[in-house]
């Protein structure tokens, strides 16, 4: 980036100093600057309202887009993509003191945010049950690695279902914030972000994955966490999701 164009950045957030070694600082240049600023500012909150549906759905479209013009001045951001804006806008809202009484709207932030971050993600083959069966025992000493899509998730209230029921409305579905603990994984192991509801023995596993451990010392986390699991069928049911990496990619450098 040229000295310029950073200082045309700040001059972007309202500070001008650093431009005018560049520019002329009259009327016409400020007039042109407030346009493009708008301009920028606009497409911000269009991709930041793009980017977090399900919350522009609980809150109303007029709501959050005078909120979101609050984040972007707080957080303009640098990204040249507008579909990737807006990473820090979960926490943002987190410790916004107008949505404070709204408590499910940070964990339907993260959410939204988890679902942009899974389409985004790399491609990579998943594992699929004759891969595993035909890896046998040496399957247990393998990492259990996840796709590079997966993003796990586990709440003491019931977010997940909250928010999926904003995302894909049908009738019957109950719209109501209770303190039931659920999990959700987010993933896109082809051409489509999916979502699933995980019990605590299937995230257990999966978040011993996402730490790195073995398949073997997986399946014995959640075993842990409910002795009367039955873990070949909590592995089966994980395989079929298709969350873990292909056996072909278990040794490919990171």
């Amino acid at each position: 980036m040229t000295a310029f164009h950073a200082a045309f950045s700040i001059a972007l957030e309202g500070r001008f100093d650093d431009l005018w070694p560049h520019l002329a600082p009259d009327e016409r240049t400020l007039a042109a600057l407030a346009v493009y600023r708008n301009t920028a500012t606009k497409g911000r909150i269009d991709a930041l309202e793009a980017n977090y549906p399900t919350v522009v759905d609980m809150v109303g479209r007029d709501w959050f887009r005078a909120v979101a013009r609050e984040y972007v001045e707080d957080e303009p951001g640098q990204e040249p993509v507008m579909v990737a804006y807006g990473e820090g806008f979960p926490a943002w809202l987190a410790h916004f003191e107008p949505a404070r009484p709204m408590s499910y709207l940070p964990p339907a932030a993260r959410l939204d945010r988890a679902w942009t971050e899974a389409h985004l993600a790399e491609d990579a083959p998943t594992m699929t049950a004759r891969q595993a069966a035909n890896l046998g025992l040496t399957l247990t000493g393998a990492p259990a690695r996840l796709h590079p899509s997966a993003r796990l998730f586990w709440f003491d209230w019931n977010a997940p279902s909250l928010w999926l029921a904003h995302r894909d409305p049908r009738a019957g579905v109950e719209l109501s914030w209770r303190p039931t603990p659920e999990g959700l994984l987010i993933h896109r192991p082809g051409d489509h972000v999916l979502t699933h509801h995980l019990s605590r023995a299937q995230w257990t596993f999966l978040d011993a994955g996402r730490r790195g451990v073995s398949f073997a010392a997986a399946a014995m986390a959640a075993q842990a966490t409910h002795p009367s699991v039955d873990v070949p069928a909590l592995f089966a049911e994980l395989i079929a999701f298709g969350v873990f990496m292909s056996p072909s990619h278990q040794s490919t450098p990171a």
